[in-house]
């Protein structure tokens, strides 16, 4: 799942494409949520989808956008990026979990079902850990108790306790609770007065912060028993990685997310995709930081797979 605006939904292919490659024997249902997405580009994602065997596209339309735009105002962002607040309502009854991509800018590279079959131990969300506490020489994940902690536990629960790029929903857990958009709004509401009161601040940092808030303490960390390390990402491989290493990772990331780098469409390649470059290139691969290279070239090799194939279907 995604969603997105018309701005980010051709890059959307991009992801399809990859993903098509990479769970060549999984059978995939989409789901886009959208409420401003145009019938061209629904129609060139429809198209493209019918040429991959394994993707079945599901378009989503979501009607009432001012509770996003509540949601959007303390805490930046489009509209869009709030749309999975309300996925356990939108989605069919018969899907009980749910993946949900970054638009536009993640890449499925590898297989994902260590990640995708997970049990979520009653947990409404799995999600790669990026923020703990540290007690001694341990880290251990933030609990419900530390919203009440202004200074010490709230600040760092609104930034994030994981990065959205890639997180899993638990459909079913969330349906159950009969969670609305109006609990979203109050707690935004409250979370607001809190911490920007008047002010311009932003509240959350975006739907990371807002999700952390709402469900700090029942969030399933991925490998967190095994490895207690946020340099460790298999499915959510931020290149903000590269910041601090100078050597690549010791696994092999199953979803690339072009977080904490320029977007891969800005780069400049020796051959542009002019139908996702349409602006001038304004990033160079030779001022990427050590080892982010490699993944701008596999964006740019799944985007020319992706422009063939809608040049031979007569799309422009």
């Amino acid at each position: 799942m995604t969603s997105c605006d018309d701005t980010l939904a051709p890059y959307t292919a991009i992801t399809l494409t990859s993903m098509s490659h990479s769970l060549s024997n999984a059978q995939i249902d989409f789901f886009l949520l959208h409420s401003r997405i145009s019938n061209q580009n629904l129609e060139l994602l429809y198209a493209l989808c019918e040429t991959y065997p394994n993707i079945h596209f599901h378009p989503i339309l979501i009607p009432d956008q001012e509770p996003f735009s509540l949601l959007a105002k303390y805490g930046g962002w489009t509209e869009e990026a709030y749309y999975p607040a309300c996925s356990h309502m939108f989605l069919p009854k018969s899907a009980e979990r749910v993946l949900y991509l970054d638009a536009g800018d993640t890449l499925v590279v590898g297989d994902i079902s260590p990640y995708y079959t997970l049990d979520f131990q009653n947990n409404a969300l799995i999600a790669t850990g990026s923020s703990y506490k540290l007690e001694g020489e341990r880290l251990i994940p933030y609990t419900l108790d530390d919203l009440g902690d202004w200074e010490n536990g709230l600040p760092y629960i609104l930034r994030g306790l994981f990065n959205s790029g890639s997180y899993m929903l638990n459909l079913e857990k969330l349906r159950e609770s009969e969670l609305a958009l109006d609990d979203f709004c109050y707690l935004a509401e409250e979370v607001n007065k809190i911490v920007a009161g008047d002010t311009q601040k932003r509240a959350y940092w975006g739907d990371q912060g807002l999700f952390s808030a709402a469900f700090v303490g029942n969030i399933r960390y991925y490998d967190f028993e095994q490895v207690q390390n946020v340099w460790h990402m298999p499915y959510n491989f931020c290149l903000w990685y590269f910041d601090r290493m100078q050597e690549r990772p010791n696994y092999d990331p199953a979803i690339i997310h072009f977080a904490g780098a320029p977007k891969p469409w800005t780069a400049s390649y020796l051959l542009p995709v002019k139908r996702f470059q349409t602006k001038p290139a304004s990033c160079s691969l030779k001022e990427l930081k050590f080892g982010q290279a490699e993944y701008y070239y596999l964006w740019h090799e799944y985007a020319l797979m992706t422009d063939q194939r809608l040049n031979r279907l007569s799309i422009c």
